[in-house]
């Protein structure tokens, strides 16, 4: 009984070690994400019948969190399959939602809303400092 006692503690052990990992994976990553200056609120691709839309069909929605404004922003949009840099310039205050719409993605087959991946590459300010992502795109020309 005594053997058995102790492989049920290790099990139980294993499970509550396990069960805590899963649980603060997704704080690691929001935490890491929340170093970038620039969050994104919504990156979403719109339709038009099969294909994507020929007008503006990419909608982007960001917030600056630095206290410095934002004067050009760059971000990678991978869509089925294929990869669309878009540069936004303008002035994008702290803490305030800008939402956009861009061009891209023309004559793609439309796979749903969610892109792969969207992602900020590089951030300017006016204060003359970047932020360029880790293993990020070169800044925009």
């Amino acid at each position: 009984m005594t053997g058995s006692r102790s492989y049920r503690a290790r099990i139980a052990g294993f499970v509550l070690a396990t069960g805590c990992v899963l649980l603060l994976q997704p704080a690691a990553a929001k935490a890491a994400a929340s170093l970038a200056p620039i969050e994104i609120d919504q990156c979403r691709i719109v339709a038009n019948r099969a294909f994507v839309s020929a007008y503006k069909p990419v909608v982007l929605s960001f917030t600056n969190r630095r206290a410095a404004a934002a004067s050009v922003v760059g971000f990678t949009i991978v869509y089925a399959g294929l990869t669309q840099r878009i540069i936004d310039r303008g002035t994008f205050g702290e803490n305030v939602r800008i939402d956009h719409t861009f061009g891209g993605f023309f004559d793609v087959p439309y796979r749903g809303a969610a892109p792969s991946s969207c992602r900020v590459d590089y951030v300017g300010f006016s204060d003359g400092t970047t932020w360029p992502a880790p293993s990020a795109a070169p800044a925009p020309s």
